[in-house]
């Protein structure tokens, strides 16, 4: 334990701050003594000042201290890189552990489908009951890919969304009602609006939209009756659109992390860590903004998303 902590990167760096601090205290310091012994012994000898260039004290500590603050600048930015490149690694390793997980399980599933139906004959109902599992376990694996290949198409510079006029209020209720299986555990209760107005986006991303904040919502719910209320509000030209929760909730300093790549809230967090930065990054090439609000754990939370009329200038 001892030897891991002086090993410890932190450890390390404070360890170098302490010792180029105290050596140029160090240097400074005899740097001073000398000056002074030479002046005394100039004094004491009774030679010409003029035969000696008089010392420039503070133009030298000055220069020092410029110096080693440049120095310590240039640590610091290291170490601070350092430390973002291991928390990289921690969440690039969650995810590689949780989307593995994501994809083994209905592989596992399919294949204890696939040798029961094998080796066993089934009755006609029992084998359309294992078909429809097996379709669901297929359409599992299929979102979990296609994610992946959103996210890069997503993620390219170069990357223009298909923009076509849409009234987002009509189309999550269309997405609801077509994906109702997915939610049979639980009610969407959505709101209603004063003016139902066209806002550009891209079809296609809007039900990623829709799909990663409402199977969220159920996913982290311990509740009996899990429930997300979706409430419209008007800003000037523009449209939020919030989901409210009655799930597990968030601390406030979870609130921006859960939209970074790869974060999720604990070792055991269910999903991949990229839906909330897939959601990010779709209202980010659409000119649009998203952000979560809760009360804190145990009392559920808030996801908004803001549609602008700027949109149509993408």
């Amino acid at each position: 334990m001892k030897k891991n902590f002086l090993l410890h990167p932190v450890t390390i760096f404070i360890t170098s701050l302490l010792a180029l601090g105290t050596s140029l205290y160090l240097y400074i310091d005899s740097y001073i003594r000398v000056n002074e012994s030479l002046r005394d012994f100039i004094n004491r000898s009774g030679l010409p000042k003029g035969q000696f260039k008089e010392p420039e004290t503070w133009v030298m500590i000055l220069t020092l201290s410029i110096l080693v603050g440049l120095i310590v600048t240039g640590m610091s930015l290291v170490f601070v890189y350092y430390q973002k490149v291991i928390m990289l690694y921690r969440m690039q390793q969650n995810f590689i552990n949780g989307f593995t997980h994501e994809l083994k399980t209905p592989i596992a599933s399919l294949r204890i489908f696939i040798d029961t139906m094998v080796k066993h004959e089934l009755a006609p109902d029992k084998r359309i009951e294992l078909l429809g599992l097996m379709k669901t376990d297929t359409d599992r694996l299929q979102e979990n890919v296609e994610q992946i290949l959103n996210l890069a198409k997503i993620e390219d510079r170069n990357f223009k969304p298909e923009l076509v006029q849409i009234n987002i209020k009509n189309s999550l209720e269309d997405f609801v009602e077509k994906q109702a299986h997915l939610f049979r555990d639980g009610e969407i209760l959505v709101g209603t609006m004063d003016q139902d107005e066209l806002y550009w986006f891209d079809r296609k991303l809007l039900d990623i939209v829709f799909m990663n904040l409402l199977t969220n919502a159920f996913r982290y719910n311990n509740n009996t009756t899990k429930r997300v209320t979706i409430f419209f509000n008007k800003r000037g030209n523009d449209l939020e659109v919030v989901f409210k929760d009655n799930g597990l909730g968030l601390k406030r300093d979870h609130l921006k992390n859960i939209f970074k790549k790869f974060f999720q809230i604990g070792k055991s967090a269910k999903g991949s860590g990229l839906g909330l930065y897939m959601v990010s990054q779709i209202f980010k090439v659409h000119k649009g903004r998203v952000w979560a609000t809760s009360e804190g754990i145990n009392e559920g939370s808030s996801f908004h998303v803001l549609f602008t009329s700027k949109g149509k200038s993408l």
